[in-house]
């Protein structure tokens, strides 16, 4: 069995390969520019941009899984190119917008919801993850926290139960490599729901500096905040963040806390 991972280079594509390398499966990554990054160990690189379909045929050969990330504009033509290809197959990196109460009429929720019913309708067996805020959306304060700035946020309160990149692909390496995992649909969330003021006090206490946080009146932010930005934390502040055990119970492992991310990213702060 052969598994593509697409965005081989990627957050969590890139610990879905070193997953599956360690599963002793055979792996292909791809990259829009494939010479863009060191390539693990026995890993066979190859270039596909899902925007040129041109570019589909060479990689999907002699594949029969597919870790896949989600683009509107072409997902069901892939889809389709995969089915024909032999693929049985996809893992969905999909968003947890789709379902969460505060977000499910956001962008991302029909955009994401969009992509899931064109696999739905592609004919192959699929596996939708539906991870919450990645924790490494922490990493746009790193300039300023490097500099010893103050942090001007709106809406410091809101909470989410960030995950762990490698949560994710720790999940997606299970759905791939073990059967039941066909036909269903995963919300994955960290170990605790944390505002954003607590995921900065947790980067303070990991690199042992302290970081002054200032509320923002979104009114004031520069640039002006877009308005379906602002009804999505709203909505946050309102409704219970939910944590769920999926992690834990498909992987066999608890879900990284947010602090375990700050340390394996301290670089980025320090």
């Amino acid at each position: 069995m052969s598994v593509l991972v697409i965005g081989a280079y990627g957050n969590v594509g890139s610990h879905v390969v070193t997953g599956l390398r360690s599963a002793g499966i055979p792996v292909r990554g791809t990259s829009r520019t494939p010479g863009g990054g060191e390539s693990p160990d026995g890993v066979e690189m190859v270039r596909l941009d899902l925007d040129e379909p041109e570019t589909w045929p060479a990689a999907l050969e002699g594949v029969k899984k597919v870790f896949l990330y989600a683009h509107e504009e072409r997902v069901a033509d892939f889809a389709g190119a995969a089915r024909g290809a032999g693929v049985e197959h996809i893992v969905l990196l999909s968003s947890a917008a789709v379902v969460d109460p505060a977000t499910r009429h956001s962008r991302s929720a029909v955009v994401h919801s969009a992509v899931e019913e064109a696999i739905r309708e592609s004919g192959i067996a699929w596996t939708f993850l539906r991870p919450t805020t990645f924790a490494g959306v922490q990493r746009r304060w790193a300039p300023a926290i490097r500099a010893g700035e103050v942090l001007r946020i709106p809406f410091p309160q809101a909470p989410t139960a960030s995950i762990h990149e490698r949560d994710i692909a720790d999940t997606a390496v299970r759905a791939l490599t073990v059967a039941g995992h066909e036909g269903k649909a995963y919300w994955l969330t960290g170990p605790q729901a944390l505002t954003q003021q607590e995921h900065i006090e947790v980067i303070a206490a990991v690199t042992g500096r302290p970081i002054e946080v200032v509320e923002l009146d979104p009114e004031d932010a520069e640039p002006k905040l877009a308005e379906s930005f602002v009804r999505t934390m709203t909505e946050l502040m309102k409704t219970p963040c939910v944590v769920t055990p999926t992690v834990e119970e498909i992987t066999g492992s608890p879900a990284r806390s947010f602090r375990q991310w700050a340390e394996d990213h301290i670089k980025d702060f320090s």
